[in-house]
């Protein structure tokens, strides 16, 4: 009988063992799940915070020698309007370079809530009579 209770007690250290490292595990993954969610969510707020809307009449935007886009900030948060943080995409090609002006209230670079910013693409991917806009 004694041997009995020795066999029991090894099991349930053993079971105690097998317990403590299971909650570990599992504490571990949600402590990951958790830093995870607060780091999408930050992204998240951030895309948020930065938005913008075309604001011209679409049938004004191209012109005999390129194309001219108002460009309003709707977010939270001002962005950088330049040629390195904003890509400007006609018809599936991107243009940057001296074939694109971006102006902007203050001239500072930063297009703040509220604000509107100028495009002004200096070529033409179509002809303006082929191009349509929705």
């Amino acid at each position: 009988m004694a041997s009995m209770g020795t066999s029991e007690m090894i099991f349930f250290i053993a079971t105690l063992i097998l317990s403590v490292a299971v909650v570990g595990v599992l504490g571990g993954q949600t402590s990951h799940l958790a830093l995870s969610m607060q780091d999408s969510a930050k992204g998240t707020s951030s895309t948020i915070q930065t938005d913008f809307e075309i604001i011209n009449n679409p049938s004004q935007i191209p012109y005999h020698d390129g194309y001219v886009f108002y460009v309003k900030n709707t977010g939270e948060a001002g962005f950088f309007f330049t040629n390195g943080s904003v890509s400007v995409l006609i018809h599936g090609t991107m243009l940057t370079g001296n074939t694109v002006t971006f102006t902007k209230p203050g001239g500072n670079g930063e297009l703040m809530p509220a604000q509107v910013g100028e495009i002004v693409v200096n070529t033409t991917i179509f002809s303006p009579a082929t191009t349509r806009l929705p």
